[in-house]
């Protein structure tokens, strides 16, 4: 059954919000728990797109924390790391690894450029060949004594500094354009057809 005209109107004003200048990498993540919260921040604050890579673990999400976030964003599934970083450096996006051992501030980064946030595995953090790769790498200031954060805090921690950049830049240097509106739109309603 085809998306109501309310339901196709809601779509596109969603569309229209959704930003591919940003994108998240998750590399080989343990928890199915972590991705699906990383997963469903990045589809609440309208960021369209997430790569994951799988050369280690394959990639799974928790049902009840994803809350049908997958159906709503782009997942590219990678089983090359290496693959997954060229893809998006031939796209213009700049690699940027989160790292505790960096003395770059988030807050200090360029966010005008187009970024893909790398995100380590929960227990060794970043492999050696993405710090090897990485075009730069910065932590999220901390004031206390545990060494790190949660890699799904420190992505909704990074999320929602993007969108509060977003909007005092002009959110519309970051949105789809028209063509890519009418793109999303349409697999999101054929989606909903097969759904129903």
């Amino acid at each position: 059954m085809p998306p109501t005209d309310a339901r196709l109107t809601k779509m596109r004003e969603i569309a229209r919000l959704r930003t591919r200048k940003y994108t998240f990498v998750l590399e080989d993540l343990n928890d199915p728990h972590n991705i699906s919260a990383v997963l469903r921040s990045c589809e609440c604050f309208g960021l369209q797109e997430l790569h994951v890579i799988e050369e280690l673990r394959p990639f799974r999400v928790s049902r009840p924390i994803v809350k049908g976030a997958d159906q709503w964003i782009d997942i590219i599934r990678w089983t090359s790391r290496q693959a997954c970083l060229d893809h998006l450096r031939e796209r213009g996006f700049t690699i940027a690894l989160a790292s505790s051992r960096a003395e770059k501030s988030f807050h200090t980064c360029d966010l005008d450029r187009p970024l893909a946030i790398y995100l380590g595995t929960e227990f060794a953090g970043n492999s050696q060949h993405a710090y090897q790769n990485a075009d730069m790498v910065f932590k999220l200031p901390q004031h206390g004594f545990t060494e790190s954060l949660n890699v799904s805090v420190c992505a909704g921690m990074m999320i929602a500094h993007l969108d509060r950049h977003m909007d005092l830049a002009g959110r519309e240097k970051f949105t789809l354009s028209d063509s890519e509106v009418d793109e999303v739109v349409a697999r999101w309603s054929q989606a909903h057809d097969e759904r129903d």
